[in-house]
């Protein structure tokens, strides 16, 4: 093979949820010219099992080849094999920390599988090392806004706004964090320039994400209705559209909405989060246990997500997995009231009568000291 060959990209890159592809690197061994080609060819036509078993060959007789080990690690992860491709990625990179093709396959490998703290420090020391490099800096956006960290999404966005009047992407992030993060003076901004472009849509779920934040609940499950049926391909649409029904005790309908947005993105943290939260207030466990785990391995630290799996386990009868978990939840969070409702129906479970009335009389006071109970985590569904 003579010559440089460009990189070959295979990824279709779009906001919140897309289909992506990690980046092909051609290989320049000349010595090795026909089993390279071989695997090339047959990674080009979709045959991943036989080009990782080339590859492999190819490593045992070049091992310092970068070209194989990307490429191997491209197969990998288009057979789904996302763990054994990071390991390759991780490998590359261990060799030539620059290497930039494998940092980004890295982070989409890590991005695809849900990943999202791991996948936004790798697109931040991607965006650091390759400043022009769009996909990091829009997917490290996305990992953000998915991690709930807006105050980051806006410092990322918020100098490039200006720059790129034209970036609808851009738009989104930056009102979407806005309204997220409570600013919904400079997020309304945002909302108004959407209009006068003609983005209408996009423009009615940022306006309907700020009446949710109002708690006007009604108004905004209206809007964004009207906004799903103008286009219903919004990221993140019907998750906002299934909490303002949530919240507007319709909930078969909420369920519905929260269905239809894991299936355009399956790693949803809120829509796991509720739906899985409404089933078990149904009663049904066995099919909110999915989602509930999926939610808190998608946010480990979440105390919400930590809750619903606590009040799961209870549900479930797994009374010291419950407790475990949510006397860990108290210990952080002093006034989370609900976690301490649900530790007071697991001790009275357990038949530790103390141990629940002293649970019993902190829920009577911080019900007492409402106005000014302190900090208390994300909203609990």
């Amino acid at each position: 093979m003579c010559g440089t060959r460009r990189v070959r990209l295979i990824l279709f890159l779009a906001i919140a949820v897309a289909a992506f592809g990690p980046v092909r690197l051609e290989s320049q061994e000349v010595s090795l010219q026909a089993l390279y080609d071989q695997a090339g060819k047959a990674l080009d036509a979709g045959n991943t099992a036989q080009a990782i078993k080339l590859y492999d060959e190819l490593l045992k007789r070049a091992p310092d080849s970068i070209e194989a080990r990307t490429n191997l690690g491209v197969a990998l992860a288009q057979e789904g094999r996302s763990d054994e491709a990071v390991q390759q990625y991780q490998q590359v990179l261990a060799r030539d920390p620059r290497n930039e093709t494998a940092a980004l396959n890295l982070a989409l490998a890590l991005y695809k599988r849900g990943d999202f703290s791991m996948a936004q420090g790798q697109f931040d020391e991607l965006h650091k090392l390759h400043p022009t490099n769009q996909q990091a800096f829009y997917l490290l956006a996305d990992c953000d806004l998915r991690l709930g960290k807006f105050r980051d999404a806006i410092a990322l966005v918020e100098p490039a706004y200006e720059a790129h009047p034209d970036d609808r992407a851009i738009e989104y992030i930056l009102g979407t964090a806005l309204i997220q993060d409570g600013q919904t003076q400079k997020g309304a901004a945002v909302i108004d320039r959407m209009i006068r472009n003609g983005d209408s849509a996009i423009a009615s779920v940022l306006v309907g994400t700020s009446q949710l934040a109002r708690e006007d609940y009604k108004a905004a499950a209206a809007t964004l209705q009207k906004a799903l049926d103008q286009n219903p391909d919004i990221p993140g649409a019907w998750t906002i559209y299934g909490r303002a029904l949530l919240a507007n005790g319709e909930f078969v309908e909420a369920k519905t909405a929260f269905r239809r947005a894991l299936k355009s993105d399956p790693n949803d943290f809120d829509a796991c989060l509720r739906l899985g939260a409404v089933l078990r207030h149904d009663g049904d466990t066995e099919n909110a246990g999915p989602y509930l785990k999926h939610a808190i391995m998608l946010r480990p630290d979440s105390a919400a997500a930590r809750f619903q799996v606590s009040a799961l386990d209870a549900a479930a009868g797994h009374l010291e997995e419950a407790r475990n978990g949510l006397e860990k939840l108290v210990q952080q969070w002093p006034d989370f009231l609900e976690a301490h409702i649900q530790l007071a129906i697991v001790y009275t479970r357990l038949h530790e009568p103390r141990k629940s009335e002293r649970e019993r009389r902190i829920v009577v006071e911080l019900n007492d000291k409402a106005r000014v109970k302190g900090p208390q985590p994300e909203g609990i569904p």
